[in-house]
């Protein structure tokens, strides 16, 4: 546990002196703080507001941003050797590995719980009628759950590709998945990304609350699974 700490500091200190950390964890921020920008026409004036559509927009879009970083820096730090002057000091590679999921992971969900702020204070301000934190801060956590699984997707990428077509290709996978998530039907939340959907269509979900229980679930789960895969992939890789 003293091992995954420090390494996480170093990765948290390499995201901030390289700029990364604003790029993670700045757009949840303004992408909250820009729900307040969007005409009344355009926002609605239901229950919270039309703010889930709009967060649920910002939150996917810096999900992308973070997924392309997360596999182009593992990609970047196997190619350049420090992965490997690491292992040769009797780091595991399972532990470089997890120190870049939770640093990643932190930045990006704390960046999606401050930002939430702006939006849910957007949407009380527009409501037509009395609005109910509970159902918007339950999509809340599980947008962040789908945060960790996407985050957890790229380091596969990461484990296996160079550093520019892992970047480009996470950025890729995580835009249609999302994508597909705030556009489809609300019957896919069980699935991972189910709590990015619940959050673009708050208003339509029957039971939010527990479907946003459920959505997070799995997508812990998925975020546990695809760390396995990323971890047998960076032990079989080239360093």
């Amino acid at each position: 546990m003293k091992r995954l700490r420090a390494l996480t500091r170093l990765a948290l200190h390499e995201l901030w002196i390289s700029f990364r950390l604003i790029a993670v964890i700045g757009p949840p921020v303004l992408g909250g703080l820009l729900v307040v920008a969007v005409p009344p026409d355009l926002a609605g004036m239901t229950a919270v507001g039309g703010a889930g559509f709009w967060y649920a927009v910002s939150a996917s879009t810096a999900i992308c941003i973070t997924s392309g970083l997360a596999a182009g820096t593992l990609a970047y730090e196997r190619r350049r050797g420090t992965v490997a002057w690491m292992v040769v000091r009797a780091v595991p590679r399972s532990a470089v590995l997890l120190s870049w999921f939770v640093a990643f992971g932190l930045l990006l969900t704390v960046g999606i719980a401050l930002g939430s702020i702006g939006a849910w204070l957007a949407a009380i301000a527009r409501a037509e009628a009395p609005t109910d934190a509970g159902p918007f801060a339950a999509a809340i956590v599980a947008t962040a759950g789908a945060a960790l699984a996407s985050v957890a997707g790229s380091l596969v990428i990461g484990a296996f590709l160079r550093t520019v077509p892992a970047t480009l290709l996470a950025l890729g996978l995580a835009a249609a998945i999302l994508a597909a998530a705030v556009a489809g039907p609300l019957g896919g939340v069980p699935l991972p990304t189910g709590g990015i959907g619940l959050l673009a269509n708050l208003d339509a979900a029957p039971r939010p609350v527990g479907d946003a229980l459920q959505s997070a679930g799995a997508a812990l789960a998925a975020a546990a699974l695809l760390l396995v895969l990323a971890g047998a992939g960076l032990e079989r890789s080239d360093l």
